[in-house]
Parts: structure tokens; sequence; C-alpha cells
């Protein structure tokens, strides 16, 4: 029999492959009918087993295995998350159809994503772990954010399937591109199925990394970790995300002012080491840049379309909403056109989605649950002026939170829809242990 310590050793690893999974999609696809409902096949429609699903569950186990161990401690952080499941199950009975088994996939996937929250506000009690698992992320989005320059600066994809990364080439149809003088770049991808998505990890590795570069004591830290802010800038510019562009802004424009009024010592060599990062962007990619200048332009005006189509299908069924996951199979009905297969995607705005298949009480729900962690946030700010940490968080959060305005991956994509609830699970550890971290422990 294993001792208590060595299982939450063994959850400690276990997380942390779960946070390399986040970054490396490896999965197991099922080609059900599902997946052609759209009339061709269609990630949203499809029903995958992911690695990280099978880590979270590992992770779980790994917690409440240990003899004397209940769940007690594991519902008592996750009772105001736990009435989206309530909703969510009465959604599914209530939306069930024989001929979609999308609600019940779903919902199984909101279980899982509250489990994921729990096990991280349990883990991250330990300070040291907390910190650990920030250089890993760190790591990992420099990584990627090289991974995206060099597929940019290559046009084409680097040959790495085994880690996720698409084929790409400026002359496929479904890749993601902009044009300039008449010519295709194709946008960098990393390891992602998108490039909002590996945009949307870059905005959180940006903010950390400035978080680790201010507050380190210099040393190989110092240098690493700047120069993983850097990378990640970088690497955001070559995603051309006007999404990803607007939220990194505002999240430093908070940092920095908060660094300001605090009079933190790290402002000045953390602004410049960004100001340099930036205008080394403008000037390598501005012409290009100058492309996604517009709010006219087709990927803008369908998103407009979709958000259309999305209020009203809560005009509709503005209680119990379409079904959970099922918007898309309904999305040609709402358009008032005959829709391409790859033309059917969801509503490219997180709340509306929420709202269209949860209906106004779900989205409710959320809104209240994103509340309370932010608010809890703030009032943790007020208390720790000073701390740096209790002010990364809910600059994050907010962070995310602009983001979701403008697509749907955290609510329909595996990566991102983990990121959201990982993010959660951080901010409710800060605040349901009451933990002060003033000071940078050591890796």
């Amino acid at each position: 029999m294993l001792s208590r310590e060595t299982y939450q050793k063994l959850a400690k690893i276990s997380y942390f492959l779960l946070i390399i999974s986040l970054f490396l999609p490896v999965r197991k696809v099922f080609f059900s009918n599902s997946a052609y409902q759209t009339g061709a096949y269609s990630d949203f429609t499809s029903f995958s087993l992911y690695l990280s699903d099978i880590l979270i569950l590992t992770t779980c186990l790994l917690i409440f295995l240990p003899r004397g161990e209940n769940l007690r401690p594991f519902y008592h952080v996750v009772r105001k998350p736990f009435f989206l499941i309530l909703w969510a199950i009465l959604v599914f009975l209530l939306n069930f159809k024989h001929l979609s088994s999308l609600n019940l996939y779903f919902l199984l996937k909101y279980a899982e994503l509250i489990v994921a929250y729990g096990t991280t506000v349990i883990l991250f009690k330990d300070r040291k772990l907390l910190y650990n698992a920030a250089w890993l992320f760190i790591s990992l989005c420099s990584f990627e954010g090289l991974l995206g320059l060099l597929q940019f600066f290559s046009q084409k994809s680097l040959g790495l399937k085994w880690l996720g990364e698409s084929v790409l080439n400026p002359s496929m149809f479904g890749v993601a591109k902009i044009v300039s003088g008449g010519t295709h770049y194709i946008r960098a991808y990393g390891t992602f199925p998108h490039p909002n998505l590996l945009a949307a990890f870059l905005v959180i590795g940006v903010l950390l990394s400035f978080y680790l570069f201010s507050t380190v004591k210099g040393g190989y830290q110092r240098i690493l970790s700047g120069a993983y802010l850097c990378i990640s800038i970088l690497g955001l510019f070559v995603t051309f995300s006007r999404s990803g562009f607007f939220a990194v802004t505002v999240a430093l424009f908070l940092m920095g002012a908060y660094l300001i009024y605090t009079k933190a010592p790290g402002i000045k060599l953390a602004s410049v080491l960004v100001l340099a990062s930036v205008g080394a962007g403008l000037v390598m990619f501005f012409p290009l840049l100058a492309t996604r200048a517009t709010l006219s332009d087709n990927s803008s005006l369908e998103r407009i379309e979709y958000s259309r189509a999305g209020l009203e299908m809560i005009k509709d069924n503005p209680i119990f909403g379409v079904g959970i996951g099922e918007s898309v199979l309904h999305m040609e009905q709402y358009m008032h056109r005959a829709l391409q297969p790859w033309e059917k995607q969801p509503i490219h705005n997180y709340f509306i989605l929420i709202a269209a298949e949860f209906g106004l009480p779900g989205v409710l729900i959320i809104l209240w649950l994103l509340w309370l962690h932010l608010e809890a946030l703030l009032s943790r700010l007020k208390v720790q002026i000073t701390n740096f940490y209790a002010a990364l968080l809910p600059v994050s959060l907010i962070a995310v939170l602009l983001l979701m305005q403008f697509d749907h991956y955290f609510y329909t994509l595996e990566q991102t829809r983990l990121l959201l609830w990982i993010i959660l699970g951080v901010s409710a550890s800060l605040t349901l242990h009451n933990r002060d971290i003033s000071e940078t422990p050591k890796v």
C-alpha cells in the first residue's frame, strides 16, 4: 500500500502532465454519425478522448485514494460551480434527442471541467507547486511562440504532426491566413488547431512571464523569464489575433498601472523589455498587421452574423436553450440561408453561445460564477495591495473575459476550456485557502 505522501507526489506529477497535455493535444477521435451531421466532418460535433481527460481523472483519483480520504474537501471547493452542473442536467433532460448525443457529451465535459477546477484548488494549497506550474506553463508558451515564429517565417508546418501540429500551407483551404499585397500568409498555429487558441495561451504566458520577470531576484531565472516574455510577445504577433492583441494590451496596461501605483521596483526594466519586444514586433510585421486593422473583413462580418443567429436562438428558446452542444446543428435554420458544411460553426461569443444552448438562466449562472471569482480576487487585492500575485490573477481573468467576447473556443475546444477552468481554480486557491504569497519560492 502506497503512503499518502507517495499518492500526493504522483498526483502532482499527473497534474504537471496535464498542463503539458494542454499544449500537445493527443486524442482519439471517434468518427460516429454525429461527427458528420453538418454535412462533413466537424470537430464541433465529434467525440474525442483526449490525453487530458485521462490525466484529469488520474489526478483526481490520486488525491482521494489515500486511506481515510473522502470527498468532503472536494465538495467544499466545487459548491459554487456545482449549480452549473445541476442546470446543465436539467437542460440535458429537457433537450435530449435520440438523433444527437452531443447533449450527453457536453454534459460529461462540464462535469470533467468542474473536476479539473476542484483538483486545481486542492493541489494548489502547495505554494511551491503553484510556482513550478507557472514556470512550466511559460516554458511551454515560449516553445509555442518560437514554433509559431518558425511556422510563419517558413510559411509551412514544421513536420511536427506527432505533437499535434496542423498541416499548414498558404494555398490550403481552411488554413487561417492574412492577405497583403495579393499574397497569402499563414498565421501561426503552434500545436493548436487555430491561431486564436495559440493567442489565448500566449496572452496568459505574457502576463505570467511579466510577473515572474518582475518578482524574481536576478540570476538565470530573471534571464529566462525575460527571454520567455520576449518570445511570447513576438509569437503573439504572428498569430495576427485581434482579440489577442486587444486582451494583452488591456491586461498589460492594468498591470503597468498597478506597478506604478505600488511603486514596484521591477517596473522599469520589465516595461523596457515589453516595449522593446512590442517595438520589434511592430517593425517586423507592421505591413501585415495593417491588414487586421479593419472590422469590415469577412471574419468580422461572419462573427456578427453568427451572433445575430445566436440572439434569434435565444429569442425562440429563452429558458432551456436549443440543447448543450447543439447550436451548430441549428445554425443554418437561424442564418436563413443555405450554408456550406464549413460555415456551420459555433456562435463566436462565449456568452451568447451559452445563452443559446443553456438558456438565459444558464448564462446568468455562468456570469454569477465568473463574478464571484473576480470579486473575491479584487477584494483580496484591496487587502494585499502590494502583493503582485494578488494583482496578476484578476488581470488574467479580465484578459480571458475579453477574449470570450470574440470567439467560442473557451466553450467548444478542449485546451481553452481547460485553460479557463484552471485559471478559475487557481483564483479560488488563493481566495479559498486565504494565503498570502508575498515572497517568491524557489523552484
